[in-house]
Parts: structure tokens; C-alpha cells; sequence
């Protein structure tokens, strides 16, 4: 095939114009059928179909690969590999990395088939080439260098302080990387790059995938809540025992098919379950911060089989008394920990507009109060019919006026302070008294302490 670079621009040029935002071009790079891609000027095109255009014969008439590559490069354009190893490149401006163990002790490689999405030109060799990663707001520096190692490997170096992100996001998989283990069977870390600045700037984003083993059956997730409460109730009772041993037990056992790494992660996984619901977890098992909602379910479920939750209880509702029946229920136990209850309540309109309230978000406010009025600092006035000092939960901010069902936006009054909220010539002073004196309040107070609300 003998192309020149001007027929090539021209064909690239009528692919912008004609073919870029057909439908059927609109995901392409994502096509597994398109393996390579020209990258130019911050834009990637198919190789074949460029060149298809540019002899104006169809596509069936040439190879692709080697030929179709070697076509492109005489003529000075750059060929990407779209999927390259651990590699995945998504668009002209990102990139996904499935990270290995080296990304918590340096860097990661870059195969020379993707060079082109992170620089123009090589550098030389020992030369290194600063580049910026931003996570959530913060600025980590790094660099990528071609190694004077006889293969002349390319590598992104980052620095110990992106090291230490990771290694607080994914503390498991720091954990067995620290200690030499291997993390194959643990699920897999991507990140991905968004070119912002030229080859200079990249917003990072960092995500869980999945394992490379089988999906669990709900028969293994039993097995796992059941050795989980086990240990939780060993623990409770100041019983010692040996999580060691229960992973080996499971392995030899229910979960024969299980690596030891998997059955820790789901071990993790249901202590994020139980601390979203305020029960007490496991200590030596951080919450997974990545679950996944199919997952999150069938815990949920299980544990509920097995008498350790009733799901509804921690549903919320739009019936007030609905919602005081399942927070006193809850109140039965010890709640652990802070809910994260609701930034936008759902909202129901009737003849008036009503708001779902969260049952766990009240009695975490009770048991909070301790039986005391936090308006007024004085023992609730009376004891309920179920046993319990009388006081009423108040949201500081009105959910009619965006404000949170959260335990930041609440506070457990008595009925007289409850009421001077609402109908007290100085309500408004008042309001803003519970904000000065409640810390939670100040945390994540939802409008500013001038315009206070009367509250609901």
C-alpha cells in the first residue's frame, strides 16, 4: 500500500466531518473488534477504516495489524494499542489502569504500544518527564522516565504520598503487598487518567472492580455470614479466637473453592454492612469502601434468615408512627457508630407534601440525648408507655426547605422546646441557640445560622 501523510490527513479530516458522530462510530474505541487506533492531535481514528478512505478500496481488500500499522507510521503518525496488557485506552483523553502490586511501591509500567496518550516524543533515556496526578481535589507530583535497564522499559513513577492514597483507599490490598502476598485473588484496583493540560496534567479517578473468581453463590455468602457473627459474638464476649483458624476451617470446608484473600474481602465486606446499619463489626475487619449494591443485598438477606436484622426496620417511611415503631426497635439494641441517614429525603405528595424519615437517624438521636432535652438540658418529662423517656426528634432545618434527615440536621427535644421551635415568639433565637450549643449541628448545618428555619 502507498499512501502519502497528506492523503492520510485528508481521509482523517473527512472522518471528522462525516463518519465522527454517526451513531455507529460513537462507542467504536470500545469495540474489542478495533484493536489499534491512529492518535493524532488528541483524537483517535481507526486504522483501517482511514486507510480504506484514503485508497478508497473497502476494508476486506487489505490486512489490518503489522501491514495496516507499518502504513500509518512511515508516514509519521502515531499508532496506539487500544487494549495492551493491563492497559485499556477508553477515548483520546483516557486511559484505565488495572494496578499490580508495584503501584504501591513506585509506579506502573507503560507498554510502549500506549506511549503516545501520555507523550508526544520518548524522552531519552534517564530523561524523566514531570507530570501532575489531581485525586479529589489534591495535587500529586510524578514522572515518567525510559529505565537504563537493558530493555528500556517506560515507567510512571509516582511518589510516596500518592503511595500512601492508595494504601488508605485499598488498605487490604496495601496490606498483602506489604507482606508479600499475593493479591491476584483480591479485586482488582483501576485507575483511570483524564488528560486535562496537554501531557502534563491527568485527573486520576480510583475504583474496585471484581475478583477474578467465580461470582459467590448465596450458599458460600451464608457460610461466611455465619462464621462472621460467630467470631462477632467471640468477640463481644471477650472469647478469644483465631480468625486465622476460621479462614482455614472455611477453606476446608463451605468455602473449599475460596482463596484465603477472597474470604477475607468478603469478611470486609460484611463489616460494611453491618456498620451502615449501626451494628458492632468485627475490629479486625475494616468495612470494604467499595460494596456492591447485589452484594450488599444478599448479606442483608442473609442476615436477616439468620435472626441478626430485620431489614424493614431500617427502611424509612413517610407514617410517623410507622418510623417511631421501627426506631424503638432499634433502640433495643446498642446502635455503633453514626448513620448516614438521608441528604435528599424522598418526598410524598398528598393533599400536603410528607417526607420519608429514617428510623435508625431518630434512634441514634435518642440514644444520643440520653433521656436529657438538648434544647433545655432537662430530663425528659415523662416515661412512655413502652418504658422510654418522652422526647421528640426536631429537624433543624425543615426537610420542606432541603434540609437532610441526618443526625447533623436533628435533635431530641422535649415537648416544650419542640413546641417553642415552632410556635415561641422567639423561636428563631432559639433555633440558633441549639446550633451554637449542638456541635453535630454546626458540622453540616444545611443553611447558614442567620436564615435559620423554624424547623418540622
Amino acid at each position: 500500500m502507498n499512501l502519502t501523510p497528506e492523503q492520510l490527513r485528508v481521509s482523517m479530516k473527512e472522518f471528522d466531518e462525516k463518519f465522527r458522530d454517526k451513531r455507529e462510530w460513537s462507542d467504536w474505541t470500545q469495540n474489542k473488534n478495533y484493536k489499534f487506533a491512529i492518535f493524532d492531535n488528541d483524537r483517535l481514528y481507526p486504522v483501517k477504516q482511514i486507510i480504506s478512505m484514503a485508497l478508497g478500496k473497502p476494508k476486506s481488500d487489505f490486512s489490518g495489524g503489522i501491514q495496516s500499522n507499518t502504513v500509518i507510521t512511515r508516514c509519521g503518525f502515531s499508532v496506539i494499542s487500544l487494549r495492551e496488557s493491563s492497559w485499556t485506552i477508553t477515548s483520546s483523553t483516557e486511559a484505565v489502569k488495572k494496578l499490580d502490586k508495584s503501584a504501591f511501591t513506585q509506579g506502573t509500567g507503560i507498554p510502549i504500544e500506549i506511549r503516545p496518550f501520555f507523550m508526544r516524543a520518548d524522552p531519552r533515556v534517564g530523561e524523566r518527564l514531570p507530570i501532575k496526578l489531581v485525586h479529589q481535589g489534591q495535587v500529586f507530583q510524578a514522572y515518567i522516565a525510559i529505565e537504563s535497564s537493558p530493555t528500556h522499559r517506560t515507567r510512571l513513577f509516582w511518589h510516596q504520598d500518592f503511595i500512601k492514597e492508595l494504601a488508605n483507599r485499598f488498605p487490604l490490598q496495601f496490606s498483602y503487598v506489604t507482606n508479600g502476598k499475593d493479591i491476584k485473588d483480591l479485586p482488582h484496583i483501576e485507575l483511570i487518567f483524564k488528560r486535562q493540560e496537554q501531557f502534563h496534567l491527568y485527573k486520576v479517578e480510583l475504583r474496585e472492580g471484581i475478583t477474578s473468581s467465580a461470582e459467590w453463590s448465596d450458599g458460600e455468602i451464608e457460610a461466611a455470614v455465619k462464621a462472621y457473627l460467630w467470631m462477632r459474638d467471640q468477640e463481644l464476649n471477650e472469647k478469644p479466637y483465631s480468625k486465622t483458624q476460621v479462614n482455614k476451617a472455611l477453606r476446608e470446608g463451605d468455602l473449599s473453592g475460596r482463596s484465603k484473600a477472597s474470604i477475607e474481602y468478603r469478611m470486609q465486606n460484611i463489616s460494611a454492612v453491618l456498620e451502615e446499619i449501626c451494628q458492632p463489626r468485627i475490629k479486625g475487619y475494616l468495612p470494604a469502601k467499595n460494596i456492591g449494591s447485589q452484594t450488599k443485598d444478599k448479606v442483608l438477606s442473609i442476615l436477616e434468615k439468620l435472626g441478626a436484622c430485620c431489614r424493614e426496620d431500617y427502611e424509612p417511611a413517610f407514617d410517623q408512627q410507622v418510623v417511631d415503631a421501627r426506631a424503638r426497635k432499634i433502640l433495643k439494641r446498642h446502635i455503633e457508630g453514626v448513620p448516614k441517614g438521608q441528604a435528599s429525603p424522598k418526598q410524598s405528595t398528598r393533599s400536603s407534601a410528607s417526607y420519608a424519615r429514617d428510623p435508625l437517624v431518630k434512634a441514634w438521636v435518642l440514644q444520643n440525648a440520653k433521656g436529657r432535652c438538648e434544647g433545655c438540658e432537662t430530663p425528659a418529662p415523662f416515661i412512655n408507655k413502652v418504658g422510654e423517656p418522652y422526647l421528640e426528634v426536631h429537624h433543624a432545618c425543615t426537610l420542606a426547605e432541603g434540609g437532610a434527615d441526618t443526625i447533623y440536621n436533628t435533635v431530641a427535644l422535649c415537648p416544650n422546646c419542640h413546641r417553642k421551635c415552632h410556635e415561641g415568639l422567639d423561636s428563631d433565637d432559639f433555633v440558633k441557640t441549639l446550633y451554637k450549643r449542638i456541635s453535630r449541628l454546626q458540622k453540616e448545618s444545611q443553611v447558614p445560622p442567620e436564615r435559620l428555619p423554624l424547623g418540622n
